[in-house]
């Protein structure tokens, strides 16, 4: 009887271990850290949320705008890729 199993590599029962661990470490994580997050979002006046939105969405946009334009100067010019 051949085995086609690499030493290198983990066998399927090892593989099923760590993705039930690893979910169930990710739930463990993510229930908890939702719950607060909420919380301490309900605590916060309406007006300070939406200005740390504002910034935040601001921040994201700019940041990518700006990612877009350095790549664009890198371009050789009459080339369009």
């Amino acid at each position: 009887m051949q085995i086609n199993h690499d030493p290198h590599e983990p066998s399927r029962a090892a593989l099923k271990i760590i993705g039930v661990l690893t979910a169930v470490i990710a739930l463990a994580v993510a229930v908890p850290l939702t719950f607060g997050v909420n919380w301490t979002m309900r605590q916060l006046p309406t007006e300070l949320l939406m200005l740390i939105c504002g910034v935040g969405l601001g921040a994201w946009g700019g940041f990518f705008l700006g990612r877009r334009d350095a790549i664009r100067q890198f371009r050789t010019p009459g080339r369009d890729e």
